[in-house]
């Protein structure tokens, strides 16, 4: 609850497909490290593979691939101010990763924070990073998102909506509803993609390109990958912004 009296809601989703081996560790890691009442789902992509147990509610769906399971995830926590979607092998250390993150969306413009990729940008608002650092908050750029961490206010669902269920499989998705994000005006900075370093630290990878989507025979793979980056093309093409959530 806030200073207002309203009461925040607090929600994360695993996105999972067939790393049923990290799952468990995960789970219990993302427990041990969020806010008190933090709602946490574990939404599958059609594995049927594993049972959640804990205090996470399981969301099953059939095989759709990535944005699917997204949206699966958009769709069970839309009602809360605060949201983390993460994937099946990125692990929480300690306490305060979401905490750093959502200080950071309410200190600025940005509602949409993400793993960037490895190779940083150079800033482009000096000023910004130095107010943030003010505030404990050390924000690095990339040239593009990573799909493994998203964290966004509820403004992103409710001005942008759904991932496009054009994508099927692994790839593109997650960059092209960035950049819906990021046309609504919802990422306040010159540099789209923003992270924030204290709240980075607190993860490991433990699984990568083991498991998953990755097992999937490398021939079909390729195919789906060129695919959806046509859709990606084409998209881009388009002045769209809001998809409604569905639960397929």
């Amino acid at each position: 609850m806030d200073n207002s009296g309203i009461n925040i809601r607090r929600g994360v989703a695993i996105c999972h497909f067939n790393r049923q081996q990290y799952l468990p560790e995960i789970i219990e890691a993302v427990e041990k490290t969020v806010p008190k009442d933090t709602r946490i789902v574990v939404c599958d992509d059609g594995s049927y593979n594993f049972v959640a147990g804990n205090d996470a509610i399981l969301l099953r769906g059939q095989n759709l691939g990535v944005a699917a399971n997204k949206n699966r995830a958009l769709w069970a926590l839309q009602d809360c101010h605060y949201i983390c979607i993460l994937e099946d092998d990125l692990k929480p250390t300690s306490k305060g990763w979401f905490e750093a993150y959502e200080k950071a969306s309410n200190l600025s413009s940005i509602h949409h924070f993400c793993r960037v990729q490895d190779k940083h940008v150079q800033e482009t608002e000096p000023e910004f990073t130095a107010f943030m650092k003010k505030h404990g908050l050390t924000p690095i750029y990339g040239p593009s998102p990573r799909g493994d961490l998203t964290f966004i206010t509820r403004r992103v669902i409710e001005r942008i909506g759904a991932f496009n269920p054009k994508f099927r499989g692994a790839g593109y998705a997650h960059g092209e509803w960035s950049n819906r994000v990021w046309r609504a005006g919802l990422i306040g900075h010159n540099n789209k993609w923003v992270d924030i370093q204290e709240a980075r630290d607190m993860f490991i990878q433990v699984g990568d390109r083991e498991g998953g989507r990755w097992e999937l025979d490398k021939k079909a793979l390729k195919k789906q990958l060129i695919k959806n980056e046509q859709i990606y093309k084409e998209l881009k093409k388009t002045e769209y912004s809001y998809l409604p959530l569905s639960l397929e």
